[in-house]
């Protein structure tokens, strides 16, 4: 009677078991996720470089940005601040370049993308620090997909010596990108040479904008981004010449990928 109990209980077990590896046997593994493509959806310029565009200001009076657009510019680098005691209603001298907001809402219309400069007169900390209070009112609320260029070339600068300068300009750069964006030096080759240290440490890790007019390759010992190459160019839609600037580099692409385009908020 025992072994008949046990005999039963065995095969009870063992049909348990078979049951159990039958189910198991019978379920389909969970088929995998699909791959899904990652698509790169941060848009920048068509087409292959180079990249040309321009730079204006009041100089450059009333300006027809479709004719501007339709002509195959991709962008424009806009004056904002300055020093004009005619200009400016402040003790100070600045201003903002009264063609800049006009040029701003009609290039953004023409399609075409859209940064900055401003001319330093800056010799100290505190001269950069109210110049660039004013950028920030000029830039706020603004989408800028070209850098914000620090124009550095003026003859009142050379009262610094060459090292000091350098610093002064790494320090406007440095604030520059604080607020937010892609942060660009600009200057002219011979003013380089003479009166920055491009290539050393403290200016090595920003853009660098060039002009030179000679008509060849600039012959600099640093690295430089953007060429401004003819001060007298002829744009339709805009009357008299203009500054004409080639790049290799996809700035909206770059900068739309970093996330440089606005006013970092509490900056």
């Amino acid at each position: 009677m025992r072994w008949k109990v046990m005999l039963d209980f065995l095969r009870d077990i063992f049909s348990a078991l078979s049951h159990a590896a039958g189910d198991s046997a019978d379920k389909e593994e969970p088929a995998p996720a699909p791959d899904v493509p990652t698509v790169d959806t941060v848009t920048g310029w068509a087409g292959e470089p180079p990249y040309r565009y321009i730079d204006v200001s009041r100089y450059q009076g009333t300006i027809d940005w479709a004719q501007v657009a339709a002509a195959g510019y991709k962008g424009a680098m806009l004056k904002t601040v300055s020093t004009n005691s005619k200009l400016s209603k402040r003790k100070d001298g600045l201003y903002v370049d009264p063609t800049f907001e006009t040029n701003y809402c009609n290039a953004k219309a023409a399609g075409l993308d859209v940064g900055v400069y401003y001319y330093t007169y800056a010799t100290n900390k505190d001269m950069v620090n109210a110049e660039l209070s004013l950028l920030r009112q000029a830039v706020y609320g603004k989408e800028l997909t070209l850098p914000v260029a620090v124009d550095v070339e003026d003859n009142k600068l050379v009262s610094l010596d060459k090292q000091a300068l350098t610093d002064l300009t790494a320090y406007a750069l440095h604030e520059v990108e604080q607020m937010g964006f892609y942060a660009q030096l600009y200057t002219y080759t011979s003013f380089a040479k003479a009166h920055l240290f491009v290539g050393g440490a403290a200016l090595h890790p920003y853009d660098v904008w060039l002009a030179d007019y000679t008509g060849k390759t600039p012959k600099v010992d640093f690295k430089y981004n953007a060429h401004q190459h003819t001060s007298k160019g002829r744009v339709p839609g805009i009357s008299g010449n203009v500054d004409l600037n080639v790049t290799t580099l996809n700035y909206p692409r770059i900068i739309r990928k970093k996330g440089l385009t606005r006013l970092r908020e509490g900056a």
